[in-house]
């Protein structure tokens, strides 16, 4: 989007921000978000007067800003009274100081002008273009309610972001508009996100990049949820996070000009992401365990030539049906596993190949038993961190005792699983 488009739509954008469903925004539209502010210098982080002042020169007009309460009860601008407050007054404290202590730490010890609650909003009056997000980890709702009943004039320009589901309509009972809910304290999954999106009348969902990796801004898209990643600052990685669904960003840095100088120098695309040479290694690093695996001569174990449903013990399993090769069941809780039968030659080496559709991310284990200690325990399993659909991996499990038998545990979530090919080999 360049410069004029990018104005008009959030001048547009401002217009509407009393009445507009959300849905009719469509995804273009969505502004870029200063993260903390901003960066300032080299410092992130700063939620500062100075990163404002800096970043809306660079043309950011949304700032998410983080807010502590102080010890009588008013909010600042600080991530939390612990590591950011030793970052920015260097010096340690676990237990939150009051107003004044904070303004004077501030002119004593501060590289920043920080603000607290009616130093943001004396600059918000003097930009009047200016949107702010608010990013508050303790008692959410009962900050919000004191930005809204001491500052209702500002109260169409505030967008909150919430963390749980319930936090939804008593925010909207506060007289805010706009709501982001932002993942990063949510435990659900995907589906869990997806079902629950639909009851609320969301402005946007923002979530951390291991969530994106994993499509949820491609299920998002599908149901026109507008998504956000925090934080990017990479431009192939912006381009990276687009690619699988991601409508918009938290930055520190990438504001939209130095975006277009990016786009002006050669060469800069996808491949060059941090996140889209990682998941290409590790499909080489696959491929590569895969020959490996397949040249081994002693097939201990096949789930097409061994398997029937006598020959295994489950837990928290149904519906187990074995075709053409493939193991499909239904998991009823969270501890579901198939425990195989013993092997016919134990060997103190195997390598596991599993080709397996899961439900939701959650993580595949293996545990081992041995002729020494015959028994299934926690310090003997190897595993894996799963993605929703099809996952593969090929997994090496050595021992001083020869391995006799293994059990699966093909995740932590109940629905559908299934086992498209699973083999066990030795040398």
């Amino acid at each position: 989007m360049n410069a004029p488009t990018f104005f008009k739509a959030l001048t547009l954008f401002a217009a509407a921000f009393g009445g507009a469903h959300l849905y009719a925004q469509s995804v273009p539209e969505l502004p870029r978000i200063a993260h903390a502010g901003g960066q300032i210098g080299n410092a992130t982080y700063t939620n500062s007067i100075d990163a404002l002042n800096v970043n809306y020169d660079a043309g950011f007009r949304v700032f998410e800003m983080d807010f502590s309460f102080t010890s009588d009860q008013q909010l600042v601008c600080l991530h939390d009274w612990e590591e950011s407050f030793e970052r920015s007054f260097g010096r340690r404290r676990q237990a939150p100081v009051s107003l004044l202590e904070f303004e004077q730490l501030v002119r004593d010890r501060s590289e920043f002008n920080k603000c607290t609650l009616a130093s943001l909003m004396q600059w918000f009056s003097t930009h009047p273009q200016a949107i702010l997000v608010t990013d508050i980890k303790e008692r959410n709702l009962d900050a919000l309610a004191v930005i809204s009943s001491n500052y209702p004039q500002f109260i169409d320009r505030v967008i909150p972001q919430i963390y749980q589901p319930d936090e939804f309509s008593p925010t909207r009972d506060l007289g805010y508009k706009r709501i982001i809910w932002t993942l990063y304290l949510y435990p659900g999954s995907a589906s869990s996100v997806l079902s629950n999106v639909q009851t609320m009348d969301l402005w946007a969902i923002t979530m951390d990049t291991n969530r994106a990796n994993q499509g949820l801004g491609l299920d998002l898209d599908a149901i026109a949820m507008p998504s956000y990643v925090h934080t990017i600052n990479d431009y192939a990685d912006y381009l990276y996070f687009k690619s699988v669904g991601i409508d918009e960003i938290y930055t520190d840095s990438l504001s939209l000009s130095r975006e277009r100088t990016l786009q002006n120098q050669a060469g800069i695309k996808i491949s060059d992401s941090g996140y889209y040479k990682a998941r290409q290694n590790r499909s080489r690093e696959l491929a590569r365990k895969k020959v490996q695996f397949f040249d081994k001569s002693k097939l201990l174990y096949s789930l097409e030539d061994d398997f029937s449903s006598s020959s295994v013990s489950v837990n928290q399993i149904e519906k187990l049906n074995f075709s053409s090769g493939a193991v499909e069941f239904a998991a009823t809780g969270s501890d579901p596993f198939l425990n195989f039968p013993a092997f016919s030659e134990p060997t103190a080496e195997i390598e596991i190949y599993v080709h397996i559709n899961l439900p939701e991310a959650s993580r595949l284990e293996v545990f081992y038993a041995t002729r020494a200690q015959p028994d299934y325990s926690q310090s003997k399993k190897a595993w894996e961190n799963t993605a929703r659909g099809s996952n593969e991996f090929v997994i090496r499990i050595s021992s001083a005792s020869p391995i006799t038998r293994i059990r699966l545990d093909p995740g932590a979530v109940p629905g559908n699983y299934r086992i498209e090919r699973l083999e066990i080999r030795s040398n």
